[in-house]
């Protein structure tokens, strides 16, 4: 067989086809532009301060650990796809931190007490993915109710005396080496397992697979209503893993602790370039998110911006993301 003729082929016509691939190839990274958002955010806050700080950045980072967690948690239940949200996460976080300074197994028993705060967020997500399958309510409906029901307890013990987590847990949080520091160390690793457990796993391929096409993935032979379950349950999970955190890094605890993880953990999915309609993670980007969120707040406040032009400007980020994402998503069609 003689090799194609490549003759008839001109060369502007392959460096446009090259160009044209190289393009793809770097849109094709939803997360590139939340790093270059970040970059120029620690730019922007060297130029209004006269230096450009790592530990600035690093300080940041940390803060941006937390919110990368619950960023994490919303991503897993976005991704499988139906418009699913988890709106009971700023409840599951607070609740979470209040069962862990409670010390209901002990003053001293941290290690039981984080074991228990795990297990209620597990019980949490497995009750919210029993009123999606079961009872076929809507998951925005069914957090929802399930976070007032949370909120009606937190209400009820956050007047019981709590006591500061401590010990080993709280001194490993609060280490410092290079100027990083153990909360970020911590957070850092949560995440990198929630990405293996994401991208090497079998639930990990049946959650993909139910996010971009619930029925493909039953005609598959995927259990739809077990892999909703895991992906609350992990929700859950990681919701409390984050009230346990925040209660033990802050070192107390208060009723409006998870509030501002609930609209921040969706913009760090969004704006970390990851798809709102399902089928898609990028821990990567949820985290970049989560920094470019956390970037920006910083750099207001050293403008010296009020809290409700705060809100507005972080609002703007997210839109034009979305904005951004769209036509990414047009151009690789």
């Amino acid at each position: 067989m003689k090799p194609a003729d490549t003759s008839l082929v001109s060369k502007p016509d392959v460096d446009e086809r090259r160009g044209g691939a190289r393009l793809s190839l770097i849109l094709g990274h939803s997360w590139l532009g939340a790093l270059v958002a970040a970059l120029l955010l620690w730019a922007l806050a060297g130029a209004i301060t006269g230096t450009l700080s790592v530990s600035f950045l690093l300080a940041n980072a940390t803060i941006a650990g937390f919110l990368a967690l619950a960023g994490a948690a919303q991503m897993t239940v976005i991704a499988s796809g139906s418009g699913n949200f988890d709106l009971s996460l700023p409840y599951v976080v607070t609740f979470s931190a209040y069962v862990m300074s409670a010390g209901f197994l002990g003053d001293g028993n941290v290690l039981g007490s984080l074991f228990l705060t795990l297990a209620a967020g597990a019980v949490v997500g497995a009750v919210n993915a029993l009123l999606i399958v079961r009872l076929r309510i809507p998951a925005i409906v069914a957090t929802l109710a399930t976070g007032y029901i949370i909120y009606s307890l937190i209400v009820a013990i956050q007047s019981a005396g709590f006591n500061r987590v401590g010990g080993s847990l709280e001194a490993l949080l609060r280490l410092r080496f290079w100027g990083i520091s153990g909360a970020l160390v911590v957070t850092g690793v949560t995440l990198l397992l929630l990405a293996i457990v994401l991208g090497r796993s079998v639930y990990g391929l049946r959650l993909h697979a139910m996010g971009q096409s619930a029925e493909a993935a039953r005609l598959a032979g995927v259990r739809l209503g077990w892999a909703t379950l895991w992906t609350f349950m992990i929700s859950g999970v990681l919701a409390a893993w984050l009230g346990i955190l925040l209660a033990t890094y802050q070192g107390g605890v208060s009723a409006d602790l998870g509030r501002s993880y609930l609209l921040g953990s969706v913009a760090a999915v969004v704006v970390g370039g990851t798809r709102i309609a399902g089928g898609v993670t990028s821990i990567v980007g949820t985290a970049l998110g989560a920094l470019v969120l956390t970037l920006a707040q910083s750099d207001l406040m050293l403008l010296r911006f009020g809290i409700g032009a705060q809100y507005v400007i972080q609002g703007l980020i997210v839109l034009v993301t979305v904005s951004l994402v769209a036509v990414r998503t047009r151009h690789l069609r």
